[in-house]
């Protein structure tokens, strides 16, 4: 009963972060929530079942992600771009919150990979190391990820930039 309660403390301090996360990997707000949902009952059921987790935001973040995948190939369809986050921060000025709009819109349209890596390094500010337990992969091939994504980004954005001044 300990771990579940310790699990049900991560999942209410954790859940908007998330909810954020699964919107940006599925573009459906109500898509995000019943992955949100998924992910949370399947934590707990782990938890009940004696799993621990050495990093329980970073695992959470895991079971989010793959239920998000799992989402994506149960409904067969592609998701390609970034949809623009439900709450802009109303600190950035007007040209400054389009510009950041429109990096989000590219980093969407990267490739699987790049478009994870970047969206947990940069949009959830995950260190490497927890990156790299989200997706399960080495921190030397996530560090390598988001350097690729970030030369794309820049080349994209670069184009995207191009393509508004014509």
């Amino acid at each position: 009963m300990n771990r579940s309660a310790s699990i049900e403390d991560e999942i209410a301090v954790h859940r908007g972060e998330l909810l954020v996360y699964a919107y940006r990997l599925s573009g459906d707000q109500d898509q995000a929530e019943d992955i949100v949902h998924t992910a949370f009952v399947k934590a707990l059921q782990s938890a009940r079942s004696g799993v621990e987790a050495q990093n329980p935001r970073a695992w959470l973040y895991r079971i989010v992600h793959n239920e998000a995948l799992t989402s994506r190939r149960r409904s067969r369809r592609e998701i390609a771009a970034l949809v623009t986050l439900p709450q802009a921060p109303a600190a950035l000025d007007p040209a400054k919150a389009q510009l950041v709009g429109k990096a989000e819109h590219e980093m969407g349209l990267l490739a699987e990979p790049y478009r994870s890596a970047l969206q947990l390094r940069y949009l959830h500010h995950l260190k490497y190391e927890e990156v790299a337990d989200v997706l399960q992969l080495s921190v030397g091939t996530v560090k390598s990820q988001v350097a690729r994504g970030l030369r794309l980004l820049a080349d994209r954005m670069g184009d995207a930039m191009e393509g508004e001044e014509a």
